[in-house]
């Protein structure tokens, strides 16, 4: 017969619970709930019949999502101990959960904090979408809703844009990887390509937490983290929250919402530029009509009339003097009067240039003004070219190549041209 000691039966009894209850799921209702100061959660967890302690160590605390309170029904990850000393076991806690989470929503919640603590959900790593791209890349399936609505708005948008599509599927097995290669494609191609694609929309239609799945995989979080390229996700509807909304630059509720945000509309950049050219003419008539309005003022004021009418003045005492003087009165007084005239003369003169200089600088500043007026430029002979489809102004023929469409803006109409060939200066 084989007598134990107490510390042998202790070790048996710690090897067996814990070689085979290395990590396991337990639920219950919390009871005796004791933070202590060192940091460490103590509580039991019970059911009707029994009772488990159960140990939070504090390098785990950051890992549990759920407040833990007395009488509240959470489910717990971890694996049995045993206190040898106390001759007592109990489950070392690393995760909690509150009761009726999914499988699936735990494996989300467990990606998410991964790479929350990996960066990659970090603010200052988002890309700025563009303003005005080109074109767009999509990825998604050829065949679902999403890929139509996206199209449909972007076109309606803006009737130029360009759209790449490279076809994925986005639920069932593979289609994570599918998803985070086309991705990569996208950025392969961008390399020393003449044209790139500026902007990734990423995503598919509504679904179950299943269907959704594949935006959920690590796989498509890190390609979606390593793209050059801007990726707006677009997942699902509004109440749906994947691991690549908090990855992508930007997160778009709908489908349709990420084309609204890729996409300016035309109608509404036409307007707001025909409103800022209409308020510059009008600033410009202003500045035009304020510095006329001054020199009409100054040419009106107390002073120039006052000078006017001495010089009238002085003019009409010549007149009068030399009527009565005549050709018989001594030769010194004739000389003085010759000598007034003469200053009169030159103050007169000296008046009318000081006002034929104002007038000069006014016409110079109104000059000025009408020269940065676009429309002005046009009709001094100049024209503006722009490339089609995208009317983008052309500032080189470095942009150029044979068979591009041109469009000519003059002072007076518009032509539309094709380029034979380009010489770079």
């Amino acid at each position: 017969m084989k007598v134990y000691t107490v510390s042998e039966i202790t070790g048996e009894i710690k090897d067996l619970l814990e070689d085979n209850f290395p990590l396991i799921w337990v639920e219950g209702e919390v009871t005796d709930y004791r933070p202590s100061s060192s940091g460490h959660l103590y509580f039991g967890l019970k059911d009707e019949y029994a009772v488990i302690q159960c140990i939070v160590w504090r390098e785990y605390r950051t890992l549990t999502t759920v407040e833990i309170e007395n009488g509240k029904k959470i489910r717990v990850y971890g694996g049995l101990q045993v206190y040898a000393k106390g001759g007592r076991y109990s489950l070392r806690v690393e995760r909690v959960y509150p009761i009726g989470i999914g499988e699936l929503q735990i494996k989300f919640e467990e990606l998410k904090r991964k790479l929350k603590e990996d960066g990659l959900f970090e603010e200052w790593h988002k890309k700025p979408i563009p303003e005005f791209p080109e074109r767009i890349g999509i990825v998604t399936a050829l065949d679902g809703a999403a890929v139509k609505d996206i199209i449909n708005v972007a076109k309606r948008r803006y009737k130029g844009i360009e759209i790449i599509i490279r076809s994925s599927r986005v639920q069932g097995e593979g289609a994570a990887s599918e998803i985070a290669e086309a991705i990569r494609e996208f950025n392969e191609y961008n390399v020393g390509a003449r044209y790139i694609v500026p902007l990734l929309i990423v995503g598919r239609g509504g679904g179950s937490i299943e269907d959704l799945w594949a935006f959920n995989e690590e796989v498509v979080a890190r390609a979606i983290y390593d793209s050059q390229i801007p990726v707006i996700s677009a997942v699902g509807h509004e109440i749906d929250t994947t691991i690549a909304d908090f990855v992508a630059d930007k997160r778009a509720p709908t489908p349709s919402v990420a084309a609204e945000l890729a996409v300016k509309d035309s109608e509404e950049i036409l307007e707001d530029l025909s409103t800022i050219a209409k308020r510059m003419g009008q600033g410009l008539e202003r500045r035009v009509r304020g510095f006329k309005d001054k020199l009409s003022l100054f040419e009106r004021s107390y002073g120039i009339k006052r000078l006017r009418d001495l010089i009238y003045q002085r003019w009409q005492i010549i007149d009068e003097l030399t009527n009565r003087l005549g050709t018989s009165f001594t030769h010194p007084l004739i000389q003085k009067s010759s000598n007034f005239k003469f200053l009169v003369q030159r103050l007169n003169r000296e008046a009318y240039q000081f006002l034929k200089n104002r007038e000069q600088e006014v016409l110079r500043i109104e000059g000025e003004l009408s020269g940065v007026n676009p429309k002005a430029t046009l009709k001094r002979g100049y024209s503006i070219c722009y490339k089609l489809p995208d009317k983008k102004v052309v500032k080189t023929s470095k942009i150029l190549a044979p068979k591009d469409d041109l469009e000519i803006e003059f002072s007076e109409g518009k032509a539309k041209c094709e380029v034979i060939n380009t010489e770079d200066h």
